[in-house]
């Protein structure tokens, strides 16, 4: 798939994956992204798997009781935090490092950059070398849209928290 923007998407993860390779020894390299929403089944009341107006293969004499998928009471967003192993050269995958993952309830925990600030920050506080430099690679999703005035104030209280020297927040 061709996007309009993939080319500079393309460069721009390149330059950053440059930069984190010239600070090595002085970067945390941090990848952040929120994945889909897990949808959970109330206990004896099955949810369907399929998409609307689609036919199932059941037995004969057998009633299809399920609620639809977009009808839950309950979901979770599982939020992954990646501090990635920085290479010496760019030719090898900069996918590969420290994966923490934590679980949300989309109603009462709503996916927020002060959310994830914390979360980082909670992890990075227990890893025995500390870093001046941190770089985050994040997906384009509201919760780090770093043109919103609450993301950058979001970073900037990272940026105090950690005592850092360097703070890059890349969105893409």
């Amino acid at each position: 798939m061709n996007h309009i923007d993939s080319h500079y998407v393309s460069a721009i993860f390149r330059y950053f994956k440059e930069l984190a390779i010239k600070f090595k020894n002085n970067t945390w390299l941090i990848f952040l992204d929120d994945k889909h929403h897990c949808k959970i089944r109330e206990p004896g009341h099955p949810v369907a798997a399929i998409e609307c107006e689609k036919q199932v293969v059941i037995t004969t004499h057998k009633i299809f009781t399920v609620s639809d998928h977009n009808f839950t009471k309950c979901s979770l967003i599982p939020s992954i935090t990646m501090i990635c192993n920085i290479l010496n050269n760019i030719e090898g995958s900069f996918y590969q490092g420290q994966v923490n993952i934590g679980l949300k309830d989309a109603t009462f925990q709503a996916s927020s950059l002060l959310r994830h600030m914390t979360e980082l920050y909670d992890i990075l506080i227990h890893i025995e070398k500390h870093h001046p430099f941190l770089m985050l690679y994040t997906d384009g999703g509201p919760d780090h849209r770093n043109t919103f005035l609450r993301i950058q104030l979001s970073l900037i209280v990272m940026f105090v928290a950690l005592d850092l020297n360097y703070l890059v927040a890349v969105r893409t």
